[in-house]
């Protein structure tokens, strides 16, 4: 049994339920690994969510549609319905909710289950109502603890995801040039990203430049040409076999500027910190103290969080935030970005993603953060 599917049984038992119901793209890779594809949005030859079924005996089963039949997943019982036809009519709705109620009721789920409240649609809470002895109970509370403590498999897969990202920063720091568009550079990033997996990716993240544009410091790439002077934000978060990379590199066009010298050794000296501090048992809310009073002694605002947790999901449980009042546990797989802002100057962010380890931190993304790039 694949350790990730023994930490989600264990979670439906956390819960008190016979059963569990996923259908979040994360929460189906993460527990039966089927992983769905995303980059257009949910596909119009879907009559829902890909439904992931798993009971605390270790039933198991998975209905996707007829598109996604062979693909990858550890589900002992498989189902496709007929999502895409051409040669003739089908409703594929009803499709959908046919072959969900008959493996429902192949697998005899009932009694108390266990489901992704903030993913479930109606029309499977419709078929579990049908049953005047069921019970529904959300499962993400103990859920999002067993995905927070990755397992072996999981740290190789997000060291390669890292990596990936990294080829990204790296064509970044290197492709990016005055006259460029910042979609002229993206296309360079992506190619390095997917060069590297071999494959299309799923992209998600920031390109960003100017005085402007990163003193916001979110957007997508547009055609602003870039100019000698300018600041630059590219956060990179590819999704590389079901499980999320992420980083963020900022630099200036150019000669970095002394105010934008600046920028970048405050948020600089805070990822460093982050790095020297993190070990298990760290209180997250003193770890986004000290990220924010390190930025803040350099006289500049932090209107970020300081990072988040990974995995199948690109932002998971924790976030790095005041809140948060759980403490760092070995084989975390976080995110750290402390982000310092001037708008006279602009924005600097940098991030890199990190595994807890029994005495510190393992860096797994492998780019160099610098201040400038060339600017001819």
């Amino acid at each position: 049994m694949d350790e990730r599917l023994a930490k989600t049984i264990a979670a439906i038992r956390e819960t008190g339920a016979d059963w569990g119901l996923f259908t979040s793209p994360d929460g189906v890779a993460y527990a039966l690994g089927h992983v769905s594809g995303i980059e257009a949005g949910p596909s119009p030859f879907a009559g829902g969510p890909s439904l992931g079924i798993v009971g605390v005996n270790g039933e198991t089963g998975l209905l996707v549609t007829n598109l996604e039949a062979g693909t990858g997943s550890w589900a002992d019982l498989v189902v496709t319905y007929t999502g895409f036809s051409f040669k003739e009519p089908t409703d594929i709705f009803a499709n959908y909710i046919g072959e969900a109620t008959a493996l429902l009721q192949r697998l005899r789920v009932g009694g108390k289950i266990a489901v992704e409240q903030h993913a479930l649609p109606a029309s499977i809470l419709s078929i579990l109502s049908l049953d005047e002895g069921s019970t529904i109970v959300p499962i993400e509370p103990a859920f999002r603890w067993q995905r927070a403590i990755k397992t072996k498999t999981e740290i190789g897969l997000l060291r390669e995801a890292a990596l990936t990202a990294s080829a990204g920063q790296k064509a970044f720091l290197s492709t990016a040039r005055t006259g460029m568009s910042e979609l002229d550079v993206f296309a360079a990033i992506r190619l390095a990203m997917e060069t590297r997996a071999g494959a299309r990716l799923p992209v998600t993240g920031d390109l960003i430049s100017g005085r402007e544009r990163t003193s916001q410091f979110m957007g997508w790439p547009g055609n602003r040409i870039l100019e000698k002077g300018d600041p630059l934000i590219c956060d990179l978060a590819p999704r590389v076999a079901g499980y999320w990379g992420d980083s963020c590199a900022s630099a200036m066009i150019g000669q970095p500027s002394a105010g934008f010298e600046k920028l970048f050794k405050a948020a600089r000296a805070a990822l460093d910190l982050a790095i020297e501090t993190i070990r298990p048992g760290l209180g997250i809310d003193r770890l986004d103290q000290s990220l924010r009073a390190a930025i803040i002694r350099h006289g500049y605002s932090y209107a970020h969080h300081s990072g988040h947790s990974i995995g199948t999901s690109v932002h998971e449980w924790p976030r790095l935030v005041a809140y948060e009042r759980e403490t760092l546990k070995q084989d975390m797989v976080i995110m750290v970005e402390p982000t310092a802002l001037d708008p006279d100057i602009g924005g600097v962010r940098l991030e890199s993603m990190l595994r807890v380890t029994a005495t510190g931190c393992e860096v797994l993304t492998d780019f160099e953060h610098r201040p400038d790039i060339p600017s001819s």
